[in-house]
């Protein structure tokens, strides 16, 4: 007997804003578990910048699925700004992505100690505003009432 489809909000935030977020939570963990502390450096700004980018790139892909019983032109309107503003999120966090890892990778090769405090400033913009995609998904999951078929 095939399993019943029923429309869940919670099964949308696990698969949208949870899974995605995965393997920063898991590096964070893994580093606590191993270096016993918590610092700048448990948790990588380049992992966190692709998690989120991620989750920009399947919550857009949630919102161009979405079907509206009855779609007025404003709220399809305001569901494309939001498409797009998700899109450009995702873009961001990818090139916020490559830098982090240069940045990184000129200070293992070159060790200049000139741009570890360039490094350090752009990790806590990434860590900090992190939280800016994530509450817009949340946002934008209960504003068009998105769901994910169980």
């Amino acid at each position: 007997m095939p399993a019943r489809k029923r429309p869940s909000s919670f099964a949308w935030f696990m698969v949208h804003v949870t899974f995605p977020l995965i393997p920063f939570l898991l590096e964070g963990a893994i580093r606590i578990i191993v270096f016993g502390d918590i610092d700048w450096t448990t948790f990588r700004s380049s992992t966190l910048a692709m998690s989120v980018g991620i989750l920009c790139l399947f919550v857009n892909r949630s919102l161009i699925g979405h079907e509206e019983i009855i779609p007025s032109q404003e709220e399809t309107g305001n569901m494309i700004a939001v498409i797009h503003s998700f899109s450009l999120l995702a873009i961001c966090c990818f090139v916020f992505f490559g830098v982090a890892v240069s940045l990184s990778a000129l200070m293992e090769k070159l060790e200049l100690s000139s741009i570890e405090p360039i490094k350090h400033n752009f990790d806590v913009f990434i860590l900090t505003g992190a939280f800016i995609p994530v509450f817009l998904s949340l946002w934008a999951q209960r504003s068009f009432n998105l769901r994910a078929v169980l």
